[in-house]
């Protein structure tokens, strides 16, 4: 079975609007814009530690050093029509967070003239997660299966800021 992988998802979405382009001829066009984004795209902190009544270290979270946000730059294809050309209700985009990972973006996006423009919607994209067989709680026989976690594509909310630098007609 194929798995929707953020770099898998940016390529059918680049496909679908490439193949789209002679659609924009009837007063729709399309902008492409870069900016800042911010996401629910965290990756929770674990440790080992050590419940009352139990004689093993066990895996905890630790939700206090967890981040709130997550930052980072993404660059976006904004569909919008002639008509309304203050709203995009497509904002398709792709950007690397801080970490230095792939996210996808889907939302819609309020552009505030012809080159700002605010977007909000879904962040699709790559958080750390236990290794397989561990889960809170767990007692662990190994002190160094925290050291390098896995990940897991999990979806949350994204805001952000862009600037448009090219429209397509």
């Amino acid at each position: 079975m194929l798995s929707w992988t953020p770099s898998r998802i940016a390529v059918v979405c680049a496909l679908l609007l490439v193949g789209s382009a002679p659609a924009f001829a009837d007063g729709w066009d399309m902008s492409l814009t870069g900016g800042f984004v911010t996401s629910g795209l965290v990756d929770p902190v674990y440790a080992l530690g050590t419940v009352p009544g139990r004689p093993t270290r066990v895996v905890v979270r630790e939700t206090d050093r967890e981040s709130s946000a997550a930052l980072g730059v993404a660059m976006f294809a904004e569909i919008f029509h002639d008509r309304a050309r203050w709203i995009a209700p497509i904002a398709i985009g792709l950007g690397l967070r801080s970490d230095a990972r792939a996210t996808v973006y889907m939302g819609s996006a309020l552009r505030l003239g012809p080159h700002a423009s605010v977007a909000s919607g879904v962040a699709i994209g790559p958080v750390a997660a236990l290794p397989v067989g561990l889960s809170e709680g767990s007692a662990v026989a190994d002190t160094n299966q925290l050291v390098n976690l896995g990940t897991r594509t999990k979806a949350s909310w994204f805001a952000g800021v862009t600037y448009t630098f090219a429209t397509l007609r």
